[in-house]
Protein backbone atom coordinates (compact mmCIF):
# COMPACT_ATOMS: atom_id res chain seq x y z
CA UNK A 1 0.00 0.00 0.00
CA UNK A 2 1.25 3.47 -0.94
CA UNK A 3 0.95 5.86 2.03
CA UNK A 4 -0.23 9.45 1.72
CA UNK A 5 2.73 11.71 0.83
CA UNK A 6 4.37 13.68 -1.93
CA UNK A 7 6.53 11.26 -3.94
CA UNK A 8 9.42 12.45 -6.09
CA UNK A 9 9.24 10.00 -9.01
CA UNK A 10 12.06 9.76 -11.60
CA UNK A 11 10.95 8.86 -15.13
CA UNK A 12 13.02 7.37 -17.99
CA UNK A 13 15.47 9.64 -19.81
CA UNK A 14 15.01 7.62 -22.99
CA UNK A 15 14.35 3.90 -22.74
CA UNK A 16 10.95 3.45 -21.11
CA UNK A 17 12.01 0.08 -19.70
CA UNK A 18 14.18 1.98 -17.23
CA UNK A 19 11.23 2.97 -15.08
CA UNK A 20 11.26 1.15 -11.74
CA UNK A 21 8.54 -1.12 -10.40
CA UNK A 22 8.15 1.15 -7.40
CA UNK A 23 7.69 4.21 -9.62
CA UNK A 24 4.90 2.41 -11.50
CA UNK A 25 3.29 1.43 -8.20
CA UNK A 26 3.29 5.05 -6.98
CA UNK A 27 1.98 6.42 -10.28
CA UNK A 28 -0.86 3.89 -10.27
CA UNK A 29 -1.75 4.78 -6.68
CA UNK A 30 -1.52 8.55 -7.22
CA UNK A 31 -4.63 10.63 -6.65
CA UNK A 32 -2.81 13.58 -8.22
CA UNK A 33 0.18 13.79 -10.55
CA UNK A 34 2.12 17.06 -10.76
CA UNK A 35 3.94 17.01 -14.10
CA UNK A 36 6.37 19.41 -15.74
CA UNK A 37 4.34 19.05 -18.97
CA UNK A 38 1.05 17.16 -18.68
CA UNK A 39 0.87 16.43 -22.43
CA UNK A 40 4.34 14.91 -22.45
CA UNK A 41 3.72 12.88 -19.29
CA UNK A 42 0.41 11.53 -20.60
CA UNK A 43 2.34 9.65 -23.29
CA UNK A 44 4.31 7.79 -20.60
CA UNK A 45 1.22 7.15 -18.47
CA UNK A 46 -0.68 5.77 -21.46
CA UNK A 47 2.19 3.37 -22.21
CA UNK A 48 2.09 2.20 -18.59
CA UNK A 49 -1.66 1.70 -18.75
CA UNK A 50 -2.31 4.43 -16.20
CA UNK A 51 -5.39 6.51 -16.95
CA UNK A 52 -8.15 8.52 -15.30
CA UNK A 53 -5.84 10.24 -12.84
CA UNK A 54 -5.99 13.96 -12.11
CA UNK A 55 -2.95 15.84 -13.43
CA UNK A 56 -1.74 19.40 -12.96
CA UNK A 57 1.25 21.16 -14.48
CA UNK A 58 4.13 22.02 -12.19
CA UNK A 59 6.91 24.01 -13.81
CA UNK A 60 9.28 26.90 -13.18
CA UNK A 61 6.46 29.42 -13.66
CA UNK A 62 3.81 28.02 -11.32
CA UNK A 63 5.55 26.03 -8.57
CA UNK A 64 4.60 28.54 -5.90
CA UNK A 65 0.94 28.35 -6.93
CA UNK A 66 0.89 24.55 -6.66
CA UNK A 67 1.97 24.42 -3.01
CA UNK A 68 -1.52 24.89 -1.61
CA UNK A 69 -3.12 22.36 -3.98
CA UNK A 70 -0.59 19.62 -3.23
CA UNK A 71 -0.51 20.36 0.48
CA UNK A 72 -4.30 20.01 0.69
CA UNK A 73 -4.22 16.79 -1.35
CA UNK A 74 -1.68 15.10 0.92
CA UNK A 75 -3.29 16.38 4.12
CA UNK A 76 -6.60 14.91 3.01
CA UNK A 77 -5.00 11.47 2.59
CA UNK A 78 -4.06 11.69 -1.08
CA UNK A 79 -0.97 10.40 -2.89
CA UNK A 80 0.82 12.98 -5.03
CA UNK A 81 3.51 12.06 -7.58
CA UNK A 82 5.89 14.78 -8.79
CA UNK A 83 7.41 13.99 -12.18
CA UNK A 84 9.43 15.90 -14.78
CA UNK A 85 9.58 15.29 -18.52
CA UNK A 86 12.53 12.93 -18.08
CA UNK A 87 14.87 11.93 -15.27
CA UNK A 88 14.72 12.97 -11.64
CA UNK A 89 12.69 16.06 -10.67
CA UNK A 90 14.76 18.99 -9.34
CA UNK A 91 17.97 17.86 -11.08
CA UNK A 92 18.06 20.75 -13.59
CA UNK A 93 14.26 20.40 -13.64
CA UNK A 94 11.43 22.07 -11.68
CA UNK A 95 10.50 20.98 -8.17
CA UNK A 96 12.90 22.59 -5.70
CA UNK A 97 10.65 25.51 -4.70
CA UNK A 98 7.65 23.22 -4.39
CA UNK A 99 9.37 20.60 -2.25
CA UNK A 100 11.03 23.25 -0.09
CA UNK A 101 7.72 24.96 0.70
CA UNK A 102 5.93 21.67 1.37
CA UNK A 103 8.72 20.42 3.64
CA UNK A 104 8.43 23.67 5.63
CA UNK A 105 4.75 22.88 6.10
CA UNK A 106 5.53 19.43 7.43
CA UNK A 107 4.21 17.57 4.38
CA UNK A 108 5.79 14.12 4.08
CA UNK A 109 8.16 13.95 1.08
CA UNK A 110 9.30 10.54 -0.19
CA UNK A 111 12.10 10.40 -2.82
CA UNK A 112 12.32 7.43 -5.19
CA UNK A 113 15.64 6.43 -6.80
CA UNK A 114 15.75 6.20 -10.56
CA UNK A 115 17.00 7.56 -13.90
CA UNK A 116 19.25 10.63 -13.99
CA UNK A 117 21.18 11.71 -17.10
CA UNK A 118 24.08 13.16 -15.07
CA UNK A 119 24.71 9.95 -13.13
CA UNK A 120 24.22 7.75 -16.20
CA UNK A 121 26.79 9.78 -18.16
CA UNK A 122 29.22 9.87 -15.24
CA UNK A 123 29.15 6.07 -15.06
CA UNK A 124 29.81 5.80 -18.81
CA UNK A 125 32.54 8.44 -19.05
CA UNK A 126 35.43 6.28 -17.79
CA UNK A 127 36.61 9.25 -15.71
CA UNK A 128 37.12 9.36 -11.92
CA UNK A 129 33.86 8.98 -9.99
CA UNK A 130 35.12 9.07 -6.39
CA UNK A 131 34.13 12.74 -6.28
CA UNK A 132 32.37 14.90 -8.83
CA UNK A 133 30.70 18.29 -9.29
CA UNK A 134 27.37 18.59 -11.12
CA UNK A 135 26.80 22.07 -12.53
CA UNK A 136 23.75 21.46 -14.74
CA UNK A 137 23.23 23.77 -17.71
CA UNK A 138 26.08 26.13 -18.55
CA UNK A 139 25.60 29.90 -18.99
CA UNK A 140 24.53 31.05 -22.46
CA UNK A 141 26.53 34.30 -22.63
CA UNK A 142 30.15 33.87 -23.72
CA UNK A 143 31.68 35.89 -20.86
CA UNK A 144 29.77 33.97 -18.19
CA UNK A 145 30.49 30.68 -19.96
CA UNK A 146 34.24 31.38 -20.05
CA UNK A 147 34.21 32.36 -16.38
CA UNK A 148 32.38 29.17 -15.41
CA UNK A 149 34.82 26.98 -17.35
CA UNK A 150 37.76 28.93 -15.92
CA UNK A 151 36.47 28.10 -12.44
CA UNK A 152 37.10 24.38 -13.06
CA UNK A 153 40.49 24.87 -14.72
CA UNK A 154 42.47 23.51 -11.76
CA UNK A 155 39.63 21.55 -10.16
CA UNK A 156 40.82 18.07 -9.23
CA UNK A 157 37.30 16.71 -9.55
CA UNK A 158 35.29 15.34 -12.45
CA UNK A 159 32.65 17.85 -13.56
CA UNK A 160 29.31 17.14 -15.24
CA UNK A 161 27.40 19.61 -17.44
CA UNK A 162 24.27 19.56 -19.57
CA UNK A 163 24.58 21.27 -22.95
CA UNK A 164 22.45 21.80 -26.05
CA UNK A 165 23.44 20.78 -29.62
CA UNK A 166 23.56 24.38 -30.85
CA UNK A 167 25.99 25.42 -28.10
CA UNK A 168 28.16 22.33 -27.63
CA UNK A 169 30.86 23.31 -30.14
CA UNK A 170 31.19 26.83 -28.74
CA UNK A 171 31.43 25.43 -25.22
CA UNK A 172 34.18 23.02 -26.26
CA UNK A 173 36.08 25.84 -28.00
CA UNK A 174 35.95 27.87 -24.79
CA UNK A 175 37.17 24.87 -22.79
CA UNK A 176 39.99 24.25 -25.29
CA UNK A 177 41.17 27.84 -24.84
CA UNK A 178 41.62 27.08 -21.14
CA UNK A 179 42.91 23.49 -21.27
CA UNK A 180 43.18 21.97 -24.78
CA UNK A 181 44.26 18.52 -23.57
CA UNK A 182 41.62 18.13 -20.87
CA UNK A 183 40.07 14.65 -20.89
CA UNK A 184 36.36 14.71 -21.64
CA UNK A 185 33.48 12.39 -22.43
CA UNK A 186 30.55 13.60 -24.50
CA UNK A 187 27.49 11.45 -23.89
CA UNK A 188 24.78 11.87 -26.50
CA UNK A 189 21.18 10.61 -26.40
CA UNK A 190 21.72 8.49 -23.30
CA UNK A 191 19.64 5.25 -23.23
CA UNK A 192 18.05 6.13 -26.58
CA UNK A 193 18.36 4.43 -29.97
CA UNK A 194 21.27 6.59 -31.15
CA UNK A 195 23.20 6.68 -27.87
CA UNK A 196 26.84 7.63 -28.45
CA UNK A 197 29.75 8.16 -26.08
CA UNK A 198 32.95 9.92 -27.16
CA UNK A 199 35.89 9.59 -24.77
CA UNK A 200 38.87 11.71 -25.78
CA UNK A 201 40.52 15.09 -25.09
CA UNK A 202 38.73 18.34 -25.80
CA UNK A 203 40.79 19.28 -28.89
CA UNK A 204 40.22 15.91 -30.54
CA UNK A 205 36.52 16.06 -29.73
CA UNK A 206 36.18 19.44 -31.45
CA UNK A 207 37.86 18.05 -34.57
CA UNK A 208 35.59 14.99 -34.53
CA UNK A 209 32.39 17.02 -34.28
CA UNK A 210 33.47 19.35 -37.09
CA UNK A 211 33.84 16.30 -39.35
CA UNK A 212 30.58 14.69 -38.16
CA UNK A 213 28.05 17.52 -38.09
CA UNK A 214 25.23 15.00 -38.45
CA UNK A 215 26.01 13.90 -34.88
CA UNK A 216 25.68 17.39 -33.41
CA UNK A 217 22.06 16.80 -32.46
CA UNK A 218 20.08 15.33 -29.58
CA UNK A 219 20.71 15.81 -25.88
CA UNK A 220 24.27 16.08 -24.53
CA UNK A 221 25.90 15.49 -21.18
CA UNK A 222 29.49 16.74 -21.09
CA UNK A 223 31.74 15.09 -18.51
CA UNK A 224 35.04 16.90 -17.93
CA UNK A 225 37.88 15.04 -16.26
CA UNK A 226 39.82 16.43 -13.29
CA UNK A 227 42.74 18.76 -13.74
CA UNK A 228 46.03 16.97 -14.38
CA UNK A 229 49.14 19.04 -13.84
CA UNK A 230 51.71 18.91 -16.63
CA UNK A 231 54.96 17.66 -15.12
CA UNK A 232 56.94 19.95 -17.45
CA UNK A 233 54.85 23.05 -16.77
CA UNK A 234 56.16 25.91 -14.63
CA UNK A 235 54.10 27.68 -11.99
CA UNK A 236 53.69 30.60 -14.41
CA UNK A 237 52.30 28.25 -17.07
CA UNK A 238 49.52 27.25 -14.68
CA UNK A 239 48.20 30.80 -14.26
CA UNK A 240 44.64 31.46 -15.41
CA UNK A 241 44.01 33.22 -18.71
CA UNK A 242 42.44 36.11 -16.78
CA UNK A 243 45.56 36.53 -14.62
CA UNK A 244 47.87 36.43 -17.64
CA UNK A 245 45.79 39.00 -19.50
CA UNK A 246 45.86 41.34 -16.50
CA UNK A 247 49.63 40.99 -16.14
CA UNK A 248 50.12 41.73 -19.83
CA UNK A 249 48.23 45.00 -19.34
CA UNK A 250 49.96 46.07 -16.12
CA UNK A 251 53.59 45.00 -16.60
CA UNK A 252 55.24 47.99 -18.21
CA UNK A 253 53.02 50.77 -16.90
CA UNK A 254 53.72 49.43 -13.39
CA UNK A 255 56.66 47.80 -11.67
CA UNK A 256 56.44 44.00 -11.75
CA UNK A 257 56.10 43.84 -7.96
CA UNK A 258 53.17 46.27 -7.94
CA UNK A 259 51.47 44.54 -10.87
CA UNK A 260 51.76 41.18 -9.10
CA UNK A 261 50.22 42.56 -5.92
CA UNK A 262 47.19 43.95 -7.77
CA UNK A 263 46.58 40.83 -9.88
CA UNK A 264 47.06 38.51 -6.91
CA UNK A 265 44.37 40.41 -5.00
CA UNK A 266 42.00 40.30 -7.98
CA UNK A 267 42.48 36.66 -8.98
CA UNK A 268 43.80 34.86 -5.92
CA UNK A 269 46.84 33.63 -7.88
CA UNK A 270 50.23 33.18 -6.23
CA UNK A 271 52.43 36.28 -6.24
CA UNK A 272 55.48 34.12 -6.91
CA UNK A 273 53.87 32.59 -9.99
CA UNK A 274 52.78 36.01 -11.18
CA UNK A 275 56.29 37.39 -10.69
CA UNK A 276 57.78 34.54 -12.73
CA UNK A 277 55.28 35.34 -15.47
CA UNK A 278 56.16 39.04 -15.28
CA UNK A 279 59.84 38.17 -15.81
CA UNK A 280 58.96 36.06 -18.85
CA UNK A 281 57.01 39.00 -20.30
CA UNK A 282 59.98 41.33 -19.83
CA UNK A 283 62.27 38.81 -21.53
CA UNK A 284 59.92 38.72 -24.52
Amino acid sequence: MVASALYIVPTPIGNLDDITLRAIEVLKAATLIAAEDTRHSKILLDKLGIGAVKMISCNDHNEEERVEIISNEVNSGGVVALISDAGTPMISDPGYKLVSRLADRGVKVVPLPGPCAAITALCAAALPTDKFLFIGFLPVKDKELSDKLESIRTLETTTVFYESPRRIENTLEKLAAIDPKRKVALCREMTKTFESIYRTDVTSLIAYLKEHQDEVRGEFVLVVGPYEKDATATAADELSAKAKAAMQQLVGPLKAKDACKIVAELTGESRNSLYDYALSLKQK
